[in-house]
C-alpha cells in the first residue's frame, strides 16, 4: 500500500481523534453544509462532523481497492487514484479546520 493511500486514512483518524477529544470544548452544533440556506440548515451536531473522516476513508479506500484491480502495467491510473484520494483528503481536511477555527 503506497503512502499516498496510507495518509489521507491517518488524517481521517486524526480528525476523528480530535473530534472525539474537544467535543467538550467545541459548541453544540457547528456550520458544515455551507451551500443550504442561512441558518439551522447549515448546522450539524459533533456527532455529525465526523461524516468528514468517514468521507475521507471511504473514498481513499475505494480508490484503494480500485487500484488493486488494475493490471500492474496501468501506473499511470493508479497514480490518479492516488492523487485524487490525497486531494480529497486534503480539501476536507481544509474545510474541518477552517470550522474549528471559527470556534477555538
Amino acid at each position: 500500500m503506497s503512502k499516498f493511500f496510507t495518509l489521507p486514512l491517518l488524517l481521517a483518524l486524526i480528525i476523528a481523534l480530535f473530534i472525539a477529544i474537544f467535543a467538550r470544548i467545541l459548541p453544540p452544533r457547528l456550520p458544515l453544509f455551507y451551500s443550504l440556506p442561512w441558518g439551522d440548515s447549515q448546522l450539524v451536531n459533533i456527532q455529525q462532523l465526523l461524516i468528514l473522516p468517514a468521507s475521507i476513508a471511504l473514498i481513499s479506500l475505494f480508490n484503494l481497492i480500485i487500484s488493486w484491480q488494475l493490471h500492474t502495467t496501468q501506473n499511470l491510473f493508479k497514480k490518479i487514484l492516488q492523487f485524487c484520494s490525497l486531494l480529497v483528503s486534503l480539501i476536507l481536511t481544509i474545510t474541518f479546520v477552517k470550522i474549528v477555527l471559527i470556534f477555538l
